[in-house]
């Protein structure tokens, strides 16, 4: 498996589209890691080609667009978004399974919303898959 960490400079990028590298490392060598550059002013899509080409299965990264997600997860790369912090905590924290920590979490980001995103929701509890678009909340408009 090779993961790649969206960055910018020593932390991961606040926002996936504004990443100037991509921090790769394959699980296997997990102390061997690759830089790999991006040109300024990549489309989302030139950035998720890149990732295809260098055979990413898992994307570490901060806050990505909906679009921007399903359109890497259609790539059959898995997406852990809406994370913070100095990349090599983040890798640390990736390989023990530790990313549930609140300290790689972007403000206003609650971890369960990720696992309802990604359909999984709680036990008892539908996922955001399954439910219907276009429903509102009652008394909200």
């Amino acid at each position: 498996m090779t993961i790649a960490l969206a960055a910018s400079q020593d932390h991961i990028a606040t926002v996936f589209d504004s990443a100037d590298s991509f921090v790769i490392i394959d699980t296997g060598t997990p102390e061997k890691q690759k830089i790999e550059y991006l040109p300024p002013g990549l489309s989302a899509v030139q950035m998720i080609k890149v990732l295809r080409e260098l055979k990413i299965t898992v994307l570490l990264c901060g806050a990505i667009s909906v679009y921007s997600q399903q359109m890497i997860e259609a790539a059959d790369i898995l997406v852990i978004s809406f994370l913070k912090g100095e990349l090599k905590d983040v890798a640390a924290a990736f390989f023990a399974n530790r990313l549930d920590n609140s300290a790689f979490c972007l403000p206003g980001c609650h971890r369960g919303w990720q696992r309802m995103a990604m359909g999984k929701g709680w036990e008892g509890t539908p996922s955001l898959t399954e439910r219907p678009r276009g429903q509102r909340r009652i008394g909200k408009s």
